[in-house]
């Protein structure tokens, strides 16, 4: 080695080749440029002595490939790197410690040859270096740029994210979320940002910017007004793309919740309430309740009431409890010397800047209450009785009804209720002075034909004074169903002789209806060939009687029509069939065709020869035939 030479920092380069025992050591490397040889007794070309010396040559071979490729892949060929007409039949190839380079690439080191050892990825590692040297000296700086492909997807750092906005930010108001990343580089990395889903009325917009270390980075910027009482959360799914072909893309899920501000004061649900009440009423009782919503979640929504001292109630007589509104009496009180009590109540949220709205409260105070309402009641029917037809309609009156109380000496201070009637009866007033029981539901006698109603009225006094009054209503009946028979067909075998006036069978029909609509007269439809002529039926009973001499001959079987018929107005009817079969008795005596017959018969005719046959017609159910023999 020449003197002076620094050997700090050197490598040493091994053979590849099994069969090649390198020496000890071969080259030592003091930079790309300077080669220091040793004496290598396996190395014809050194066997000249140790001191001789070649001036080195250097050569670079940049090479690359993509990632992914399959193990085997060709990368290059070191030769490409040798000088002009260089030629050389084994490689020394240097491979600095934690490179890579033996595991990841296999050089053949006869050839130059470099294949892959494995698929390379170049997220893991994007660049492998070696020296290659000649046998001769000649020095190759081999240089392997692993190149990116699309393999990657932008990956957002969590699925799912949760951001809070106050509602009514003003537009434009930016929010950096967390961006995609994406181990590709350049054009393969994260190119853009979409909202897919979730952006109702296109509340955000998505904004980026390139930062110098290559992250795209993402802001979420409110676009419309956000009110938290019409939505109160977005759920968006946001969108990351890369800029391959077909470009990858990775989303997560962006819950926004829009956080509420105090921007609703309560509303009460009355502007005004009012109430009247005894000046007997005892200290502590509740007189009303009022009530407010605010629109508001949290304390901004949170309703407290309070009486407003400065513009009312300066002596306390009242009290309100602030979380529930309700008022009540904290001094006694004296009709004669206040009969009315103006109070403002105030309800406000409990944010820090509170919002407050007003509303008023007028008590009237009344004298102790020693009367009881008074009622008249006045039925509506014809004759002035508690009664209704089981045909009027819903909506008509049944009664009227008129209240007074001496206390008073008006009618707004009665509540007038009605019990009972099971829903059939209803009661109603314009004026709150008259009252009037009307039909709410279908009447149906034959289902029921009472309702027991009770009337109350109750006045504001305390304690309240009570009036009642019971009555039955009774619903008359109209002819609303016919007479129905218990039988749609009737059967009945009797003689053909019998007497006129002999029974033969009773029908029955039924009616629903009462008094005349349900009293039923019975009788024989007369028709044609019908043989009701033959019968006889008692209207009342239903009873059929013979009521001339039956003839099977003639017919055998009579068949009749009875019709049930109520007396309403106008009358409702139906029929039954009765077939009444007639059973043949011998009543009629034989009868020779001819009263004279002539015969001629041959002498010598055998015995038994017939020579004359006679026809007897017989009106019974069989006929006579002789033979003279």
């Amino acid at each position: 080695m020449a003197p002076g030479t620094d050997t700090r920092s050197y490598c040493e380069l091994t053979s590849l080749r099994d069969d090649v025992t390198p020496p000890t050591p071969l080259y030592n490397l003091t930079d790309v440029t300077d080669i220091d040889i040793y004496e290598c007794s396996n190395c014809p070309e050194q066997q000249s002595g140790p001191d001789v010396e070649s001036t080195s040559v250097l050569g670079a071979l940049e090479l690359q490939l993509d990632e992914e490729q399959p193990a085997g892949t060709i990368v290059g060929d070191i030769s490409a790197g040798l000088p002009p007409d260089e030629t050389t039949s084994l490689y020394f190839i240097s491979d600095h410690e934690g490179t890579d380079v033996g595991s990841d690439l296999n050089i053949d080191e006869t050839t130059g040859i470099i294949t892959t050892a494995r698929r390379l990825d170049r997220e893991q590692k994007d660049h492998y270096s070696f020296i290659a040297v000649t046998m001769t000296g000649v020095t190759i700086e081999v240089s392997i740029t692993v190149n990116d492909i699309n393999d990657h997807a932008p990956v957002f750092p969590k699925k799912k994210a949760v951001l809070k906005i106050p509602e009514h930010t003003a537009v434009g108001t930016r929010f950096s979320l967390e961006p995609a990343t994406d181990a590709d580089k350049d054009q393969l990395t994260t190119q853009g940002y979409d909202i897919r889903e979730g952006n109702v009325g296109q509340a955000f917009r998505l904004e980026t910017k390139r930062a110098a270390n290559k992250v795209l980075y993402l802001d979420l910027v409110v676009n419309g007004l956000l009110d938290r009482e019409k939505r109160s959360l977005y759920t968006l799914v946001v969108e990351a793309f890369d800029g391959g072909s077909p470009r990858r893309m990775g989303s997560m899920t962006l819950e926004v919740t829009v956080t509420d501000i105090n921007d609703h004061a309560p509303v009460f649900n009355q502007s005004r309430y009012h109430a009247i009440i005894s000046e007997s009423l005892p200290q502590g009782s509740s007189i009303l309740q009022v009530f407010a919503t605010d629109e508001d979640e949290g304390d901004n929504g949170l309703v407290l009431y309070e009486i407003n001292r400065r513009q009312s109630d300066p002596d306390r007589y009242f009290v309100m409890d602030i979380k529930s509104g309700v008022i009540t009496l904290n001094r006694p009180l004296d009709y004669e010397l206040k009969r009315v009590h103006e109070l403002v109540v105030q309800a406000r949220d409990n944010a820090s800047q509170p919002e407050v709205t007003n509303a008023f409260v007028t008590i009237h105070v009344r004298d102790y209450n020693d009367n009881q309402p008074t009622m008249t009641i006045i039925f509506l029917s014809e004759d002035g009785s508690p009664r209704i037809s089981e045909g009027a309609q819903p909506g008509q009156y049944v009664a009227r009804i008129s209240v007074t109380d001496p206390d008073y000496g008006e009618y707004a201070n009665v509540n007038v209720s009605l019990e009972g009637g099971d829903g059939k009866f209803a009661l109603t007033t314009k004026d709150s002075i008259i009252y009037l029981i009307y039909v709410d539901q279908v009447l149906d006698r034959e289902e029921r034909d009472s309702y027991d109603l009770r009337v109350m009225a109750t006045d504001s006094g305390t304690p309240p004074l009570r009036a009642e009054s019971s009555f039955t209503i009774q619903v008359t009946d109209v002819n609303d169903n016919p007479p129905l028979f218990d039988q749609q067909a009737y059967r009945q075998t009797i003689p053909e002789v019998v007497y006129p006036g002999s029974f033969v069978l009773q029908v029955t029909a039924r009616d629903k209806d009462q008094g005349p609509n349900g009293d039923i007269r019975y009788s024989l439809l007369k028709g044609k060939n019908s043989h009701s002529d033959w019968f006889s039926i008692d209207p009342v009973t239903g009873i059929i009687t013979t009521a001339t001499a039956l003839d099977f001959e003639s017919e055998p079987a009579p068949r009749v029509t009875v019709v049930a018929t109520d007396s309403g107005r106008p009358p409702l009817s139906s029929t039954a069939k009765v077939d009444i079969v007639l059973q043949d008795v011998n009543d009629n005596t034989p009868v020779f065709s001819s009263n004279i017959y002539d015969a001629s018969i041959k002498e010598n005719t055998p015995a038994g020869t017939c020579f004359l046959e006679s026809e007897v017609d017989k009106m019974d159910t069989s006929s006579v035939r002789k033979q003279l023999r």
